[in-house]
């Protein structure tokens, strides 16, 4: 596995959800109160539900971004410290082909497999 490469992919891929974050943020920025000033306005209450669902998933896609950049950090110190491709948990070689398909991947896949299943 050509670490360069790998490494080039995961930068790119956390240069992306910084951007993102930090548009998420923005959009989050506006005080829900000063938001919600237009919806007061407003007569219809569908309005302000769906402004409340949309704060709610922006809220839901930076945390899901902030999870995939740690994972991304995680990466890429694995990669300084020699450890990457190594399962987090069992500690045998991450398969080739799912690190090429999700190059921050710190699970082997049966090890991710248990961790989805919550056992």
């Amino acid at each position: 596995m050509d670490s360069r490469h790998v490494r080039r992919r995961l930068l790119e891929e956390q240069e992306r959800l910084l951007r993102e974050i930090d548009s998420l943020e923005e959009d989050l920025s506006e005080p829900p109160a000063e938001a919600s000033e237009e919806n007061h306005h407003r007569s219809h209450m569908a309005e302000a539900a769906a402004f409340t669902l949309d704060r709610q998933m922006e809220l839901t896609l930076e945390e899901n971004a902030r999870h995939a950049l740690d994972r991304i950090d995680r990466a890429l110190e694995k990669l300084e410290n020699g450890t990457y491709g190594i399962c987090d948990s069992c500690g045998n070689r991450i398969d080739a082909g799912r690190l090429k398909a999700a190059p921050d991947a710190g699970l082997c896949i049966d090890c991710q497999r248990t961790e989805d299943r919550g056992l």
